[in-house]
């Protein structure tokens, strides 16, 4: 199997890097198709301020324009060798892992659709389911020390909105959208910059490599405000905590779960023991200490699926959000009280008044 090379940018979210100059998906320089966004799968793990973020990108590409000599032998794009994205996030990652390849598929079984009524007759509607820098630091954009992993080089970055999008540019990735870049660094994000080759080619579409990215956040988040304006994708996602979520309003996100979808539709295991949880699932959130009460209780596990997101007539138009996609729970989230509330004392004999009778009332102050 050919090696991919990749280096990503510090942010939850991820866009590929296209041919064209805006910070899409991109080809290596010079390849004559355009590289499109496919679908994107993902998997959350969260609990006590830890993510566990699994991503697998995928692309496709307009083949009609290009001539038979593209392909070799083994039906790949010789001249597609390359390929590129930036991922946002809203702190350093301190882990990164390669993952299973069959994460994803084992995940599709575990948390299968299936009916729980009829189905409508005539069946459902519903579907089942550039070179980086080295590193060195200048005044104005803060490298990381570079991390590779498995298959992947990543390269964290820091830096300030103009700074950041010079980078870019002059590191193969395109321009981003001046309202999407300041709205990440306005909000304290970091960047990964990341970047695959394969000598024997790409094919026409496909999928990377899962990789597995860990760091602290208050919620459980997913990079998708950076696909603004980067044409219609699919999103399939994965969410694994030990708390109910609110699905009222991961809904203002464009995702729905299957039950929200069709009302004769169900998930299967989404309240389960976390031990039940697929071996390849597992290994996610088993290395993770701040996991540990996770591992050890029943966990809440869902199926989202978002359509045709940045579809001009049918989907999400991302750049209505105000937030990056998150997800908030049921739970109660009461204020605990200033002071701490400690048990009234029964008073000792011949100490202070005797206690009162069984309904008996006493006398306001202001009466007496």
């Amino acid at each position: 199997m050919n090696k991919l090379v990749l280096p990503v940018l510090c942010a939850i979210g991820l866009a590929f890097v296209p041919v064209r100059n805006d910070a899409g998906l991109h080809g290596p320089p010079g390849f004559k198709g355009y590289v499109d966004t496919g679908a994107q799968r993902g998997l959350v793990f969260w609990d006590n301020g830890r993510e566990e973020l699994v991503l697998q990108p995928g692309w496709t590409i307009a083949t009609s324009t290009l001539a038979g000599d593209e392909y070799n032998d083994a039906g790949l794009l010789k001249n597609f060798d390359e390929i590129a994205w930036v991922v946002p996030l809203p702190t350093l990652p301190d882990r990164y892992a390669a993952v299973d390849a069959d994460l994803f598929d084992d995940m599709d079984e575990f948390a299968k659709v299936v009916s729980r009524v009829p189905e409508p007759e005539g069946g459902s509607d519903v579907d089942d389911g550039p070179v980086i820098s080295d590193g060195s630091e200048t005044a104005d954009v803060k490298m990381y020390e570079v991390v590779d992993v498995g298959d992947y080089t990543i390269q964290p970055i820091k830096s300030g909105e103009k700074e950041l999008s010079d980078w870019f540019k002059s590191n193969g990735f395109g321009e981003f959208d001046e309202r999407v870049l300041r709205w990440y660094n306005q909000n304290n994000y970091c960047w990964l910059a990341v970047k695959a080759t394969a000598k024997g080619g790409l094919p026409p579409d496909g999928t990377l490599k899962p990789l597995h990215i860990s760091f602290k956040t208050p919620r459980p988040v997913y990079p998708y405000k950076i696909y603004d304006k980067r044409g219609a994708f699919n999103l399939e996602l994965f969410v694994v905590t030990r708390d109910s979520i609110d699905l009222t309003k991961s809904r203002h996100f464009g995702i729905d779960t299957p039950e929200q979808a069709a009302d004769f539709r169900q998930q299967k295991n989404r309240e389960v023991s976390y031990i039940k949880l697929p071996e390849t699932v597992r290994a996610i959130a088993d290395g993770a200490e701040d996991l540990k009460a996770l591992r050890a209780s029943r966990v809440c596990v869902y199926r989202f699926v978002g359509r045709n997101i940045e579809n001009d007539e049918l989907g999400l138009d991302l750049a209505t959000l105000q937030e990056e996609l998150h997800f908030e729970f049921e739970k109660d989230v009461a204020e605990k009280p200033k002071d701490e509330v400690k048990p009234t004392e029964t008073p000792k004999d011949g100490d202070g008044d005797e206690p009162e009778s069984p309904g008996e009332d006493k006398p306001d102050d202001d009466m007496k």
